[in-house]
């Protein structure tokens, strides 16, 4: 159904490995079950993921089938076979060329009458990432684990936007085990917001269920803590006002 205009968030972050990957997911499952008709869009060539977490048993099409016009748009995006309203263009496994900027821009564009949020899983790392989030998104989310070597990575992240002159971005923290959340956490979360200098959106705990997840696809419980944290997020990026939860 067109009529919308859907807000576009660009998740990102400063080195790979993070966790950022599932949080995509999960913030469009937690949004799609909220109500939103949510799409998620797999940018990383080569690297892909999501199927696997979404269940999407038997990909037929990808972004690369997508760009270099092996089908159409319809054909391209993959309904979620457990969760209404959620949609996906998962990653190419290969592609003939670079995916070019203008490319995705168009294709972004065309795609914001027919959903209320489109997530874009970003590269990690600096350059083709935060171009992205600059030239694509209308807020970029970064995603960093509460570690020296990440904090600086998400920090450079933010530096090389500003240089773009892009500043709509948030912090997501993710992987706070719960012995850091025991001792002087607002101390120590204050460190990594001042060192990777964006406003907090969130902090994810360290929590099993995600391995699960994002690794056989199993379904995060929808009353669990990780969706509880991921629609508060959704939430939050939709203006309304939700204390942190932070436990």
């Amino acid at each position: 159904m067109a009529g919308r205009r859907a807000k576009v968030i660009a998740v990102t972050s400063g080195k790979g490995g993070v966790g950022k990957s599932t949080l995509t997911v999960s913030l469009g499952i937690a949004a799609a079950s909220s109500g939103k008709r949510v799409l998620l869009v797999e940018l990383d060539a080569g690297l892909r993921g999501m199927d696997i977490m979404l269940g999407l048993s038997g990909v037929v099409y990808d972004l690369g089938d997508l760009l270099e016009g092996r089908c159409n748009i319809n054909s391209a995006i993959i309904p979620s076979p457990n969760v209404p309203e959620l949609y996906a263009i998962v990653a190419p496994v290969s592609l003939k060329g670079p995916i070019l900027m203008q490319d995705i821009r168009l294709l972004i564009d065309g795609l914001r009458a027919y959903f209320d949020l489109i997530f874009l899983d970003t590269p990690a790392g600096l350059g083709k990432g935060v171009q992205y989030a600059c030239e694509v998104s209308d807020l970029a989310l970064i995603v960093a684990t509460p570690d020296p070597v990440c904090v600086r990575d998400g920090g450079q992240v933010v530096r090389e936007m500003a240089e773009r002159g892009f500043t709509a971005h948030r912090l997501l923290i993710n992987r706070v085990s719960r012995k850091f959340i025991r001792r002087q956490v607002v101390r120590d979360l204050d460190e990594v917001i001042d060192g990777v200098g964006s406003q907090l959106i969130g902090v994810v705990p360290e929590d099993p269920e995600v391995t699960l997840f994002s690794s056989f696809g199993r379904m995060p419980d929808p009353r669990g803590e990780l969706q509880r944290i991921c629609k508060a997020v959704c939430q939050r990026l939709d203006g309304q006002y939700v204390p942190l939860m932070i436990h």
